[in-house]
């Protein structure tokens, strides 16, 4: 059965919504909402906007998640974290934020390449996303594409580039299922042209475009899938991750 199973709910209001429960919760009193926030998965970003950068915590922006306002920027630019991964989960975090007020969103994360010229330790610009979870179907209809704006997506790559990143500007697949990632699949999308395989994107996009706000996604390759196995470089991102969420407070701060 497709998703969503009524398909009829797409263009019309939604019963539940983030404003309701951010009134409910009692966190409806951040003054300033930051321009840009990054969607931070991985813990050295959460600990480098912690420990290293000068940053103010925001402790009524939500419940369920943390922020962190990057003084440098005069607020402008935040670090969302600690909400674990995956679509669902960054969606409400997209939906309380944008009913604060925040314009623009930016994923920095890992995510695992599927091409053999996108080596590990290199950099990805999304520009769009397969949709392969089930959080996007939700905000867009099966037919509609989940692109970054392309604004974003290109200050982020001139950005990288400036840095002397090996940057590779392209599409990601973005799946629920870590490991239910088949040979067949990787094949598929390798031939296809798709760069790397995350688990957010697609949402990332689709919300946005839904909410008339910009998104854009910014990786550093921590794995390489072929048809014949896995390699996996996690913990050696930490130094990249770093650098790429300096990216986005210079490209936007």
């Amino acid at each position: 059965m497709p998703v969503p199973n009524v398909r009829e709910k797409h263009g019309r209001p939604s019963v539940t919504s983030p404003e309701a429960s951010l009134d409910y919760r009692g966190k409806r009193d951040l003054d300033d909402a930051p321009e840009t926030v990054v969607l931070s998965y991985q813990r050295a970003i959460a600990e480098h906007a912690r420990e290293t950068l000068d940053t103010t915590p925001q402790p009524h922006a939500g419940s369920l998640w943390n922020l962190h306002a990057v003084d440098d920027t005069d607020g402008r630019v935040a670090v969302a974290e600690g909400f674990g991964v995956g679509a669902p989960m960054t969606a409400l975090v997209m939906e309380e934020l944008v009913a604060h007020g925040t314009e623009r969103f930016v994923v920095v994360g890992h995510v695992g390449s599927l091409q053999p010229d996108v080596r590990l330790g290199s950099t990805i610009v999304a520009d769009s996303a397969v949709r392969d979870e089930g959080t996007s179907y939700h905000y867009l209809a099966d037919d509609e594409a989940a692109r970054a704006t392309p604004l974003v997506r290109d200050r982020l790559a001139e950005t990288t580039d400036r840095a002397d990143e090996t940057t590779h500007v392209g599409s990601t697949w973005t799946t629920d299922a870590l490991y239910r990632e088949t040979a067949v699949e990787i094949e598929h999308y390798r031939e296809e042209g798709v760069l790397a395989v995350d688990m957010e994107t697609a949402a990332v996009f689709a919300v946005a475009q839904f909410r008339g706000v910009e998104a854009g996604a910014l990786f550093t390759v921590s794995d390489h899938l072929t048809p014949d196995g896995w390699e996996t470089h996690f913990a050696d991102t930490g130094d990249h991750l770093r650098r790429l969420l300096d990216v986005v407070i210079e490209t936007f701060g």
